[in-house]
């Protein structure tokens, strides 16, 4: 649930809600990749999460639209709610994946983009509790993690996509590994790209 709001929204503790959500939903996702139960159980609780994302980013638009002053630029906390949105809605649109394509299990691939998701919404939260407080210089180290972790998702993929046309297998079943390993990796772009603002802020107000 998030924290009720009468009156001026305080920006900063939204932004860390909705970090805190969403690693959340990265636990469960990582979860969902190395337990025995078909992943798409995980479904429900993984969509409840990405409503609780939207609640938050809506609270964010809301708060934005009834105030002239933000402690940082309005766009900056325009543009992080919306990059972090993209993450949780990347996880939860992968778990959907493991439904309507029909895939029973993950596989190593899967395994390691769920790590790696996990690491970049951690750094994701530290980094917004290091903005709130205005720390600015230590925000670095978060960010640059998290690019790390992106290369860690290209890499991921296309060793991923590698193995499919190296070992062929049955035409769907290949495709379906593809539209997985393609979208995983899209969610960490979502999260590089909220160390990109990271980045932009710390520039400009270090």
């Amino acid at each position: 649930m998030t924290t009720a709001k009468k009156g001026k929204a305080d920006f900063f503790v939204l932004l860390i809600e909705a970090a805190e959500n969403t690693l959340k939903a990265a636990h469960i996702f990582r979860e969902a990749m190395l337990g025995d139960k078909p992943p798409a159980e995980y479904f429900p609780i993984l969509k409840a999460l990405e409503d609780e994302g939207d609640s938050i980013t809506h609270n964010i638009y809301k708060g934005l639209n009834q105030v002239f002053i933000t402690p940082i630029d309005r766009e900056d906390i325009l543009d992080l709610a919306m990059k972090l949105d993209d993450v949780i809605d990347g996880i939860e649109a992968t778990i959907a994946r493991f439904d309507y394509l029909y895939i029973l299990k993950s596989d190593q691939y899967m395994k390691e983009f769920s790590a790696v998701i996990v690491s970049s919404c951690q750094h994701i939260l530290d980094a917004f509790k290091l903005l709130s407080k205005k720390k600015y210089m230590q925000i670095s180290v978060h960010t640059v993690m998290i690019n790390k972790l992106e290369n860690d998702g290209d890499r991921l993929m296309r060793e991923g996509i590698r193995e499919i046309f190296i070992n062929q297998r049955d035409p769907y079943h290949d495709f379906k590994l593809k539209e997985m390993y393609e979208r995983l990796e899209e969610t960490t772009d979502a999260c590089e790209d909220v160390a990109n603002i990271l980045e932009s802020i710390v520039m400009r107000y270090a």
